[in-house]
């Protein structure tokens, strides 16, 4: 068996990954390994806490209020910023955060946490017109 080392810098920048999953309850914590993987790879390891904490809260949101069986995920990587995007087939309904009920609330406060911890976040139709998506982006390097 022979091994070959991966090169020692990161890839270039300026490519998108995109993951269609099942709408299932696994399916927030892959994302969230799989965001963390895609940006250490990148070099970015510095922002891989924020993006799995707000992939995680939006991938959420879409298993607990969507009825369709899958939801698409594409992460793009930018010179200055990695920008997520999570699609669901819920036309009509566009989030929008709004504060708890109380500290301790479990509901009504991922989109806030995303708000909280990145540069942008928007809610709008999808491509396809039938459902929305939820899209983040966060700042690293000097731009953060």
């Amino acid at each position: 068996m022979t091994t070959t080392a991966l090169p020692q810098d990161p890839p270039e920048l300026g490519v998108s990954y995109r993951m269609t999953a099942p709408r299932a309850a696994t399916t927030p914590k892959i994302v969230r390994d799989w965001i963390a993987l895609l940006l250490i790879t990148f070099g970015h390891a510095e922002i891989a806490d924020q993006a799995k904490l707000c992939a995680s809260e939006a991938v959420t949101n879409a298993y607990h209020y969507t009825r369709g069986d899958r939801l698409t995920v594409e992460v793009s990587l930018g010179s200055t910023a990695v920008t997520v995007s999570v699609d669901d087939d819920r036309p009509g309904w566009l989030p929008s955060p709004r504060p708890p009920a109380s500290l301790f609330a479990e509901r009504g406060r991922g989109l806030a946490l995303i708000r909280a911890h990145t540069t942008e976040l928007r809610a709008v139709p999808n491509d396809a017109g039938t459902g929305k998506r939820v899209q983040f982006t966060l700042a690293y390097g000097e731009a953060a």
